[in-house]
């Protein structure tokens, strides 16, 4: 059996791979509208995963039939609501806003399992999600409290936060996923069925006139392109799930929270976004909510 060290190699891949997506989508956010790079980045995804796994999706058939709703609402969440509203949100925000609104989700579906299955909720959970919800909360109005009597809020942090919230739903029902569907078959369904949701919308963006911008792309922005097909789509899912596959769900699950960080230095380092106090104060908020929702309480 491979190394516990390739497992977690693994997942770290993984995330940065996801963590680029938000570098590299506030990097074409402004020439590629939001349905046309979704598009562009799924269907070849869905493509290449049919071509891998379609020896193991056909047997799997009769349990994609009678999970069909799930598996259509996680297609719809993972990859239509999130990449879309990410994209859009990217166009008038920073990649490190949304990479910090990111970094609330694992407190966001905290929330969501107690509404939805009733998980328990001890105190120090509960004061990490208000720690976590004042900290995305001071990060929307630019630690300006008055930027709310004013509405004064960026319409792409709107867009971010509503990105997050969808992952957010995902992360609260994938847990309802059938065990009979191997990762690959599970990931190959989600995908293709988002795509086959999707293409009317983008049919429609392309009678509008959205196509156009094909012919309009420089090599650099195809490249990115390339790199949201090939590694966020496709690699980061088989690298997630070789790592999970050796070193377990439990200890795999923390690396989410890696996938911010990587995020937020990529468009630091790479795009010279500026950081701002307000940055830190709520970057160290939602840190020490995350701190909080994950400590293990000893029994008495």
């Amino acid at each position: 059996m491979p190394s516990a060290f390739y497992g977690y190699l693994g997942l770290l891949l993984a995330s940065l791979f996801w963590g680029g997506n938000f570098m590299f989508g506030k990097m074409v956010s402004a020439e590629i509208p939001p349905i046309i790079l979704n598009f562009s980045r799924w269907f070849p995804a869905a493509i290449i995963l049919l071509l891998l796994f379609h020896r193991q999706l056909k047997p799997c058939l009769p349990i994609i039939r009678r999970y069909w709703l799930l598996l259509t609402a996680l297609g719809v969440l993972g990859i239509i609501f999130f990449p879309v509203f990410l994209y859009q949100g990217l166009l008038t925000t920073t990649a490190l806003n949304a990479s910090i609104y990111l970094a609330a989700v694992p407190m966001a579906t905290l929330l969501l399992n107690r509404l939805f299955f009733r998980d328990p909720i001890e105190p120090h959970m509960l004061v990490g999600a208000i720690l976590s919800f004042i900290g995305v909360l001071y990060l929307l109005v630019q630690g300006d409290p008055s930027n709310i009597l004013v509405l004064n809020i960026n319409s792409g942090d709107i867009w971010a936060i509503g990105s997050a919230l969808s992952w957010a739903v995902y992360c609260a029902i994938v847990r309802l996923k059938p065990p009979q569907l191997i990762n690959s078959v599970f990931v190959t369904s989600l995908v293709t069925i988002g795509v086959l949701l999707f293409s009317p919308v983008y049919l429609y963006s392309l009678t509008q006139g959205d196509g156009a911008v094909y012919r309009e792309l420089s090599t650099t922005q195809w490249q990115i392109v390339l790199y949201l097909i090939i590694f966020p789509s496709i690699l980061s899912y088989i690298f997630w799930n070789y790592g999970i596959s050796i070193v377990g769900s439990a200890k795999g699950a923390s690396f989410t929270n890696i996938v911010p960080l990587f995020a937020a230095a990529l468009s630091i380092i790479i795009l010279r976004e500026p950081i701002h106090l307000y940055h830190i104060i709520s970057s160290i908020l939602i840190v020490c909510g995350l701190v909080l929702c994950n400590r293990k309480v000893r029994s008495p």
